[in-house]
C-alpha cells in the first residue's frame, strides 16, 4: 500500500537547492498531511484564530506548509496533524505539537508562501505516531505508483 488515495504521497528527500545551508539533520518526506494551525490567544481578540491546510514535507523536526497568504507568526501555535490511516479501513490518528514557525518565504514559482514549523513538544504518544506514519509512507515509496521526486520537486 503506498498511501494513494489517502490524502499522501511518500518521497523521501536526500539533497537541497541549498546546499550548505539547508540545516535540517534528520531526514524528511515529501508527505500531504491535513492539518490545523490553532494561534494563541490575545488579548482583543475574540477567539483563536485557526487555519487548515496541508504539509509539503515533514520530519520527525518540523514541517513545511505552502500557503495561499501569509500566516507567519512568532512565537508559538499548536499543531495538529490527522495522520493517514496506517491500513485501509483503520481510523485516521491525530497527533497534536505546539510548534514554532520559523520561516516564511514567497515562492513566485508556486506562486505562494513557503511557511516552516518546528515541532516543540509533543502531547501523549504523537512523537511515537508521526514517527511510525513517516516511516511506514517512506518504505513504501519504492513502490511504483509513488510520485517521483521530480513531480513533487516541481510541487513544493
Amino acid at each position: 500500500m503506498n498511501g494513494e488515495g489517502m490524502g499522501m504521497k511518500a518521497v523521501k528527500t536526500t539533497s537541497s537547492p541549498w546546499g550548505r545551508a539547508d540545516r535540517r539533520v534528520v531526514p524528511r518526506g515529501r508527505l500531504e498531511i491535513k492539518l490545523a494551525l490553532i494561534y494563541p490567544e490575545r488579548a482583543g481578540r475574540p477567539s483563536r484564530p485557526m487555519f487548515n491546510g496541508k504539509t509539503c514535507d515533514i520530519s520527525m523536526s518540523g514541517v513545511s506548509i505552502v500557503v495561499d497568504y501569509n500566516i507567519f507568526q512568532e512565537g508559538e501555535v499548536a499543531l495538529a496533524l490527522a495522520l493517514p490511516p496506517p491500513r485501509a479501513g483503520a481510523a485516521r490518528k491525530v497527533v497534536t505539537s505546539t510548534a514554532e514557525m520559523t520561516y516564511a518565504i514567497y515562492s513566485s514559482k508556486l506562486q505562494a508562501y513557503k511557511i516552516g514549523l518546528a515541532f516543540r513538544k509533543f502531547r501523549g504518544n504523537g512523537k511515537a505516531l508521526l514517527e511510525a506514519a513517516l516511516r511506514n509512507a517512506l518504505n513504501a515509496e519504492a513502490e511504483p505508483e509513488c510520485e517521483t521526486p521530480t513531480d513533487a520537486d516541481q510541487r513544493c
